[in-house]
């Protein structure tokens, strides 16, 4: 990798961590407002923040995690205990929806789902899809 590039990726590696990071911390110190230009502009950042971490994480994922390593088991049980962890909460009612705490809950939702499709696609992408090279066309 030339050195532009590896500072390409260091630079919008440190904005997708550093956006998310921000995100969060206004969530928490309450500083969104409910009003409904003020929701569509946090729904619009929230999901920027969790795009933007998971297509990053999945990359690194793909990129620096051998094939079968112990630290890949412990992301895909985390990712895949995390699923059926979020729902029983939210079906239990112990995920309350209120101004304070609902960033957070659409963010974690947001992730859950993703993982949901990210490990769809990994499954897809290690047991059925043929043994073509990934850069054929579809």
């Amino acid at each position: 990798m030339t050195k532009n590039k590896k500072i390409i990726q260091q630079v919008l590696g440190t904005l997708v961590a550093a956006n998310a990071i921000i995100f969060l911390l206004l969530a928490y110190l309450q500083v969104f407002s409910s009003s409904p230009r003020a929701i569509v502009f946090i729904d619009f950042w929230g999901r920027l923040c969790v795009y933007s971490l998971w297509f990053t994480g999945y990359a690194l994922y793909r990129k620096y995690l051998p094939k079968k390593s112990i630290l890949k088991t412990i992301i895909i049980l985390i990712v895949v205990i995390n699923i059926p962890v979020f729902l029983t909460l939210g079906y239990m009612n112990k995920l309350s929806p209120d101004l304070a705490t609902l960033p957070f809950i659409d963010f974690w939702g947001r992730l859950t789902v993703y993982s949901l499709w990210f490990m769809a696609y990994e499954f897809y992408r290690h047991y059925m899809q043929d043994d073509k090279p990934e850069t054929a066309t579809i």
